[in-house]
């Protein structure tokens, strides 16, 4: 539990009016601003009406931890922003919103190949010190979460305060991120619903905290393609995993490749040139990871397919493999 001043829960209201930065430049210093009162406020040239509202406005309580502009942990990245949320909540480790990032984003809709995909990619980026960071929503960003657990760190995002999940079903989920060591992040107050022009707002955070966005699996009207534009636009790395031509889960991401975004046709490769450390997996294993088919796999295993099956059977046993919708593959816990 933490508790946000007066001030900056007033800035959470007046900040997209008020430039709270520049207020602090004339203040002397962001950390001089909680200390301010009606008159000052005014002095500093904030309108008579203003002025008294905001030195009227309560301490805000967040069940987080409350990181507002003055706060050193305040993440770099975003501070950098013109329009930088004046208050960040966030459940679990504040610290790694300042950690090297790669945002793995895409539809809510995906296929098994874009499931088997997305968890792959989280899992490899994570293992390389990567902070996963995604939105929390159905479908690939869920997938690229669960994936990073136990292995490695995540980030979500969330459209709405701290005392919501939306969607419900992604609860436990997000319990799971902040018990193993990840955080769950808004730049709303706790009560704050989610409502629908929140979202294009969270996908600017989330494409604002990462140095890499990867769209993962989009169709031609995403989400995760507002993510893109903000990242394009912010001057992060856009990537995309290429999907079949005339499949409209592939519609959107390939349109983004046509466009000029980096292409990732090997995860592991990519993992290695970005960020050292080719994953160690003997290469059948990454065959099944990618989507092939068992008797792909059993040849390259050099085993029956019966054989495979019970190898695949006691990794899953293992938490090295898990088991995704149409008979595929993705990496485990311990994978």
């Amino acid at each position: 539990m933490d508790v946000v001043s007066g001030f900056w829960h007033g800035a959470l209201k007046w900040g997209r009016r008020i430039d709270v930065r520049s207020l602090g430049q004339r203040a002397g210093g962001l950390s001089a601003l909680d200390s301010l009162s009606r008159d000052s406020l005014i002095e500093l040239g904030l309108p008579e009406k203003i002025a008294s509202d905001w030195a009227a406005t309560s301490a805000l309580a967040t069940r987080g931890t409350a990181l507002t502009l003055a706060d050193p942990r305040y993440p770099p990245q975003l501070a950098a922003l013109g329009d930088a949320p004046p208050v960040l909540f966030v459940a679990g480790d504040p610290e790694l919103l300042t950690r090297p990032s790669v945002a793995v984003v895409g539809t809510r809709r995906c296929s098994p190949y874009g499931v088997g995909v997305a968890r792959h990619l989280a899992a490899s980026v994570a293992r390389a010190g990567q902070v996963v960071v995604s939105g929390l929503a159905r479908g690939i960003d869920a997938h690229a979460h669960e994936a990073t657990l136990g292995v490695g760190h995540t980030v979500a995002v969330l459209a709405h305060g701290l005392g919501t999940t939306a969607p419900p079903s992604n609860r436990r989920l997000r319990e799971q991120i902040v018990a193993e060591g990840g955080a769950v992040m808004s730049h709303w107050p706790d009560e704050v619903l989610p409502q629908r022009w929140h979202f294009p707002v969270r996908n600017r955070w989330v494409a604002a905290l990462a140095a890499h966005t990867v769209v993962v699996e989009a169709p031609a009207r995403s989400g995760a393609l507002i993510t893109a534009r903000e990242a394009a636009e912010l001057g992060r790395e856009v990537w995309v995993v290429p999907g079949p031509l005339g499949r409209e889960n592939s519609r959107g991401g390939n349109q983004l490749a046509a466009q000029g975004a980096g292409l990732i046709t090997d995860v592991d490769g990519w993992v290695s040139e970005h960020f050292g450390g080719r994953e160690q997996r003997p290469p059948w294993r990454s065959l099944l990871i990618s989507g092939a088919s068992l008797d792909e796999v059993s040849r390259a295993r050099g085993l029956s397919v019966a054989e495979v099956m019970r190898e695949l059977a006691l990794l899953e046993l293992r938490g090295e493999l898990v088991r995704l919708p149409g008979g595929r593959y993705g990496e485990g816990k311990r994978g």
